[in-house]
């Protein structure tokens, strides 16, 4: 038994259910894994290849999902009406969709572009069914029109059609079965109570098969062997070499409504919920187990389960960070071993000579003198002074500060006083040179025109202010 076995089913109420398959020792079990609600209307076909997941519905819409993450990766909303059927082509490249509204669409997988879109192939009549042939190159379609045509997915152009209204009569219009054999070979298309088998070879009815009840789903086991699930819930398995029915068994008690098979083993599903698996033989079916989902199954499709498939891209993604890492640590290497030691002493020295001739200009440009000059002016030089202070600071105790500050309080103090005194005396003084002016004015009086007050009052002002200069105190004693 594969491992990596997941069975997806569509149902009627618009959810996707799938179930994991797992052996145990001898024992099979069937586990529900997702079930999703992405359609609002019923699910009429699923189709899955690698890790792509597609499902169709009477909503017009086409889901996609990626196995890989578990997730639904977008959706296709091409067609105007509801779309009955899509599969993949066998390198998963692309997916064929065929809807109500008689369009046929080819979509490229991945970034899900819609490549090529057939409006009306059947004359506008709803595509019944699709198939796509082993190799890749061909597909057949059904549709209401009643012709079987084959499509050339090469150059994206219909090939031939075959016209079944003579053969099938009014059943030409509802052939909803159409399947190809493992090996390309043969092709069938089923209808009501009917199976026909054309060859490829001689583009002709190969055999016929006539049934008592309705056929509802056929499914190619082998190149030669056919399994046929009924109306009635019955199983048959048909052997085309024969000509006859090897097998018939009862498999559910109502409508046995799709099946896929994977190695020898069959999963069947019926309208009733019911998912059973069985392994066959050319002669036998045997049951291994069953589930129920509680709703109306409508399609089914085999999907494999991609286990650690993040994971092994993350180390993919890791190894290649790490070799792109190795190159350019390689890189950085090579490239101090083209350098030499010449050349880099000579880019040292051509630094420097530069450095050198652009402090000159600086210093021509700003009118600034050379350390190496001799200046009369050295003491007086500002960067001198700066140094000479941070000595006397690094000379000087920590206390020192503080003692000059005290005594420069005290010297202020007696300095304050003598202004004051001094203050008073000019006063004294002043009043006497007023009194002898004032003497002399009455005894040879002069013509104030010539003296402009501003200048009496200055005067009156640099003598009575407190805060003059040094200068004009000397001349002051000077005067007295």
């Amino acid at each position: 038994m594969t491992p990596n076995l997941e069975v997806v089913v569509g149902t009627y109420e618009q959810f996707l259910l799938g179930y994991k398959i797992n052996k145990i020792v001898n024992e099979y079990k069937i586990e529900q894994t997702f079930a999703t609600h992405s359609h609002l209307a019923s699910i009429r076909s699923v189709a899955s290849n690698k890790h792509y997941l597609a499902s169709a519905g009477a909503d017009e819409v086409v889901c996609l999902y990626d196995m890989r993450h578990r997730s639904e990766s977008g959706k296709l909303i091409h067609h105007n009406d509801s779309v009955n059927c899509i599969t993949f082509t066998p390198d998963a490249s692309h997916i064929l969709t065929g809807g109500r509204d008689g369009s046929i669409g080819v979509v490229r997988c991945g970034n899900w572009q819609v490549e090529k879109l057939w409006d009306k192939p059947h004359k506008g009549f709803p595509i019944e069914a699709l198939a796509v042939h082993p190799s890749g190159k061909l597909a057949l379609s059904t549709g209401g029109d009643g012709t079987l045509r084959t499509w050339n997915l090469v150059k994206g152009k219909q090939a031939y059609a075959t016209n079944l209204i003579p053969r099938w009569r009014m059943l030409a219009k509802n052939i909803n079965i159409l399947k190809w054999s493992p090996n390309g070979e043969k092709y069938l298309i089923a209808s009501n109570k009917k199976i026909d088998i054309y060859s490829v070879e001689t583009a002709g009815v190969d055999e016929e098969i006539e049934l008592e009840t309705k056929v509802i789903c056929v499914e190619f086991l082998n190149d030669n062997l056919i399994a046929i699930g009924f109306d009635n819930g019955k199983i048959q398995f048909y052997d085309l070499e024969e000509s006859s029915i090897i097998l018939d068994t009862i498999a559910h008690a109502t409508r046995l409504k799709c099946m896929q098979h994977i190695d020898d083993y069959l999963i069947t599903a019926s309208s009733s919920g019911e998912i059973k698996l069985w392994q066959f033989t050319k002669d036998s079916l045997s049951l291994l187990n069953q589930v129920t989902c509680n709703s109306r199954i409508l399609c089914l499709t085999l999907a494999t389960i991609c286990k650690n498939a993040q994971s092994k891209e993350d180390k993919v993604t890791t190894e290649e960070v790490i070799e792109i890492k190795k190159v350019n640590k390689l890189r950085k290497r090579q490239e101090v071993i083209i350098e030499d030691e010449e050349d880099l002493k000579i880019k040292k020295k051509m630094k420097k000579v530069n450095d050198f001739i652009v402090e000159n200009i600086n210093n021509t440009q700003h009118g600034l003198k050379r350390s190496s000059d001799d200046d009369d002016d050295e003491d007086n030089s500002p960067v001198k002074q700066k140094k000479k202070k941070m000595k006397e600071n690094k000379e000087s105790p920590p206390n020192k500060r503080k003692d000059s500050k005290w005594i420069e309080e005290e010297i202020q103090t007696p300095v304050k006083k003598k202004s004051k005194t001094k203050s008073f005396e000019i006063e004294d003084k002043s009043t006497k040179l007023k009194n002898t002016k004032e003497s002399k004015k009455r005894e040879a009086p002069i013509e104030e025109k010539n003296i402009s007050p501003n200048k009496k009052i200055a005067t009156n002002l640099n003598v009575k202010n407190e805060n003059f200069s040094k200068k004009k105190k000397k001349k002051n004693k000077n005067i007295l």
